[in-house]
């Protein structure tokens, strides 16, 4: 798919609040792969919804984004606080119990085989999920959450912070 063309489908999709599973997983096997570089520095998230049990759990915790300082340094999960912008140990958060401030990153990336492309992906250090990025134009990527022995991936989006 051509940026352009890329770029006006999520947006429609994006008016409506998310897609359908199908619908999600072909958008996001037609957007361009993303590099490592590409990665690097602040990015703000958005859900996307596609009827995923996490759906709207993020944005009830006040989700920021992620932070991508170098391959072996990642802050997965960033949240607004009052005015400030905490890195969370993504290990509470995902087993249910009380947030707590991440020392350091809790990830790395990588560039891994994914559904038939290469591309950059964010592995979490203490939990079976990998995130999976493309791109649909330079600053915006359209993303999927795999962890192991969910029924679905999660989608979400993320945007280059400047």
């Amino acid at each position: 798919m051509n940026q352009m063309n890329s770029t006006a489908v999520l947006r429609a999709v994006l008016e409506k609040g998310g897609s359908d599973l199908h619908t999600a997983c072909q958008l996001f096997d037609q957007c361009e792969t993303v590099d490592l570089e590409t990665l690097l520095g602040t990015w703000k998230g958005r859900e996307f919804h596609t009827g995923h049990p996490l759906d709207g759990v993020l944005k009830s915790l006040n989700w920021y984004g992620k932070a991508f300082h170098d391959a072996e340094n990642v802050d997965p999960l960033l949240f607004e606080k009052g005015d400030d912008i905490i890195a969370v140990d993504p290990v509470p958060l995902m087993d249910k119990r009380k947030l707590a401030k991440a020392m350091g990153g809790k990830a790395r990336m990588r560039m891994m085989r994914f559904r038939g492309k290469v591309s950059a992906a964010m592995i979490y250090d203490n939990l079976p999920i990998h995130d999976h990025f493309r791109k649909v134009h330079d600053g915006l990527l359209f993303c999927m959450m795999d962890w192991k022995g969910d029924k679905q991936p999660y989608f979400f989006i993320l945007e280059k912070v400047k």
